[in-house]
């Protein structure tokens, strides 16, 4: 009997300072770009309240992941708080540190990762 095998390709994304929505979806951007790339990905996504705040509010509010290009991260806008993360974003953030796990970003990340709580 022939076996038919579904191939489904890995997820690819660079080691790079970026934005992680709260469904594990990874918004890569330039070093020092993410106020301004929140901004645009806000208006695409949250049009309405878009218009009233700036996209790091909107993205703090709703709890997405703000990763920094050393492998730290913040979630919200509490600077000293845990960061709690939904499993989809951790899962990203882990697959993020598989790409070279022997590098300076994979190490802080997955140090960063252990410290995170789930929420």
């Amino acid at each position: 009997m022939a076996r038919a095998t579904l191939s489904f390709p890995a997820r690819k994304f660079p080691q790079s300072p970026g934005w992680i929505a709260p469904n594990g979806r990874f918004f890569p951007c330039p070093w020092y770009e993410h106020d301004s790339h929140a901004d645009e990905l806000a208006r695409n996504y949250y049009p309405d309240e878009a218009k009233r705040k700036s996209g790091t509010q909107i993205f703090e509010e709703k709890r997405w992941v703000r990763l920094l290009d050393n492998g730290a991260f913040r979630v919200g806008p509490d600077l000293q708080a845990v960061p709690r993360i939904t499993q989809a974003q951790r899962d990203t953030l882990f697959d993020l540190v598989t790409i070279n796990s022997d590098n300076d970003f994979s190490r802080r990340l997955m140090m960063w990762l252990d410290q995170a709580e789930d929420s």
